[in-house]
């Protein structure tokens, strides 16, 4: 297996591993640096015995579900971390636990048989191992602070843009936003997200660097945590923002002035607030009626409609029959069909509403009314 054995120095096993960490995949590069000197394979296995990275060509199955019932499910709570060597068909295996990405992890080297010499094979791998371990471990620690840097700067800029920002301050702005990942001057969106809080902590999405979106959270209730950020117009934000614990999120039209920013969370917000069915709200895939009747959200907007429509539904068949004859594009039979009565019996109700409303529901404006009305309300409703 190792040629010149003696001259394999933990120093020389560093600066080798060490130059992978440089690279634009460290994991990928570590391992592959890794696999060469110990003339083996070099893989990376969750929790779940997932393979999630793999260098050679060992038997990635067989190794997998080792690290899975014997190296994670076979180990106390005391020996989780240990190192732990074994013998999987003609390979030497050897593991040892890294924290990734906020998730235990083991790395594992294994060495062929043909390529393993007895007792120098088990201290070079081991010493192997070893410093791949502990580069890993310093560069998740390195990437955590990095990460947490790059959050608290997005929580100032975010700041700054809710605040407002004049046009003299854009440029400087767009210069921090560009190493986020936004192109300068290139259209955004204003997001409002809710998730659920619920006993525990809810899963944040993942955001790599660079993905072209500032976020913060924004509010804390007992049910919900409230979330605002702002994504460049490339940003995929139903794939990157669908977490777990997601309940909604409103999402504004596409803009090019940062000055636009508090006025377009604005829009954001209206759309959270009209959520129906689905996760995602888009202020620009919204009909007219949606809209107007999200932005009818107080309760100066409901009495104002409760008003409208309680005298024309005094009965419970009169508000029965507006509502499926709205519902069925004004169609008396298709209404009575809905209704189980006869079609007479729909036209006279109808009439007794056109006679209190002093108007013909045919009446173009008048249909507008009764049908912004009783969207508002369903909304109220539903909230």
């Amino acid at each position: 297996m190792f040629s010149n054995r003696n001259s394999l120095t933990r120093e020389q096993i560093f600066d080798e591993l060490m130059s992978g960490l440089n690279s634009s995949d460290p994991l990928e590069s570590t391992l592959l640096r890794a696999a060469r000197l110990s003339r083996g394979a070099g893989l990376v296995v969750n929790e779940l015995g997932e393979v999630i990275r793999s260098v050679g060509t060992a038997p990635t199955h067989l190794i997998s579900q080792w690290v899975h019932d014997d190296v994670v499910t076979g180990a106390g709570e005391a020996l989780w971390g240990e190192p732990k060597s074994a013998m999987i068909g003609r390979w030497h295996v050897y593991a040892q636990t890294v924290r990734l990405r906020s998730r235990n992890h083991e790395v594992v080297i294994a060495v062929h048989d043909d390529e393993f010499v007895e007792g120098e094979g088990a201290v070079a791998g081991g010493l192997i191992l070893d410093v791949i371990s502990k580069l890993l471990r310093a560069f998740e620690g390195f990437e955590s602070f990095s990460i947490s840097n790059r959050r608290e700067e997005s929580v100032r800029v975010l700041r700054d843009l809710e605040a407002g920002v004049s046009p003299g301050r854009e440029p400087a702005l767009w210069r921090v936003l560009e190493s986020f990942g936004f192109v300068p001057y290139e259209p955004i969106r204003a997001v409002r997200v809710r998730l659920d809080s619920g006993d525990s902590e809810p899963a944040r999405p993942a955001l790599p660097p660079g993905s072209g979106i500032v976020i913060r959270e924004s509010g804390y209730g007992t049910s919900a945590i409230e979330q605002t950020a702002v994504c460049s117009g490339e940003f995929d934000v139903e794939t990157s923002l669908h977490a777990p614990g997601l309940i909604s999120a409103g999402v504004s039209g596409l803009f090019t002035a940062l000055s636009q920013v508090p006025e377009m969370l604005q829009t954001a917000n209206v759309a959270l607030g009209s959520v129906r069915g689905t996760k995602f709200a888009f202020v620009d895939r919204m009909r007219p009626i949606e809209w107007a009747a999200a932005r009818m959200s107080s309760r100066f907007d409901r009495r104002l409609v409760a008003a409208f429509l309680n005298p024309l539904t005094t009965k419970p068949e009169a508000s029965a029959t507006l509502r499926i004859y709205v519902e069925s594009g004004g169609s008396i039979a298709e209404s009575a069909a809905r209704l189980h009565v006869h079609e007479n019996t729909v036209r006279y109700r109808i009439g007794q509403i056109e006679r209190v409303l002093g108007a013909r529901l045919t009446d173009p404006r008048i249909a507008a009314e009764i049908v912004l009305a009783m969207h508002c309300l369903e909304s109220a409703e539903q909230a």
